[in-house]
């Protein structure tokens, strides 16, 4: 299937590591005909992933941004805007997670932390990208939520975590609820663990990383190619009658709610 991806512009966030999900649909969008903008706070990494949309072909930029600090998202927008002239797609794949621990014992910091990378983060991107979007008409934003985030019990010693995926949620419906009549599409992906090295280092308890570990030697882990295939549908025309919808991407495992990016 043809997705009409090509000379598309789409901004990744979350692409510096180069076992993750967002470096993932970096490659699945260039491999489209995407010119691709890459960004994370690790600079070095997202040069890395920009390489290799290079080598596929397409234009490439690496931007170094701490999503929680709005002036760096503002410059860097300013500067895709300069360069490409325009962005069609904004995939707010970065996040992290402060690690698990009873609430009754955690501490302010751990939710600031949880909070504002992952609700205000996406929140941040989202309110600097779409003023142009609403000026020509024409947008497509994929946000993050977890698989954790949609069990009955969520998952427990990770409350600060689940309260800003779900918190991205109701934001992106709210959100597409506004602007729908504008041209603009906006959707939820719910992953479920991941086969990345995003449980290794968030936060510094293991317990995660162990469970995702035995997970993946079950063959129930999600893979960044299996994200990049929901992000492209999502971002395509294709999927143009889609918005404020959560598409959960998850090995069966029960209800449990083991489920993290």
């Amino acid at each position: 299937m043809d997705l009409k991806l090509k000379d598309k512009v789409a901004i990744v966030t979350g692409t510096g590591s180069q076992v993750g999900f967002g470096k993932g649909i970096v490659l699945m969008l260039a491999r489209e005909g995407c010119h691709v903008i890459s960004v994370d706070v690790d600079e070095e990494g997202a040069k890395q992933t920009a390489e290799e949309v290079k080598k596929l072909g397409c234009k490439a930029l690496a931007v170094k941004v701490d999503i929680t600090k709005r002036a760096e998202i503002d410059a860097a927008i300013k500067k895709v805007l300069g360069e490409f002239g325009r962005i069609d797609i904004l995939v707010n794949c970065a996040g992290r997670a402060s690690g698990l621990r009873p609430f009754a014992v955690s501490e302010t910091e751990q939710w600031d932390m949880d909070i504002g990378i992952n609700l205000r983060g996406t929140m941040n991107f989202t309110h600097a990208v779409l003023p142009h979007m609403l000026e020509r008409k024409y947008g497509k934003i994929v946000n993050f939520s977890t698989h954790a985030a949609h069990q009955p019990t969520g998952l427990a010693g990770a409350a600060s975590y689940i309260a800003a995926k779900a918190g991205t949620v109701m934001f992106s419906k709210t959100l597409a609820g506004e602007v729908g009549t504008s041209g603009i599409n906006i959707n939820i992906i719910a992953p479920g663990p991941g086969a990345t090295n995003f449980h290794k280092v968030s936060g510094n308890d293991t317990r995660m990383a162990g469970i995702v570990e035995a997970l993946a030697k079950a063959g129930k882990t999600t893979t960044p190619e299996d994200i990049a295939n929901a992000v492209a549908f999502l971002v395509s025309d294709v999927s143009s009658k889609l918005s404020g919808q959560v598409l959960e991407v998850s090995a069966p495992m029960g209800t449990g709610g083991e489920g993290q990016r």
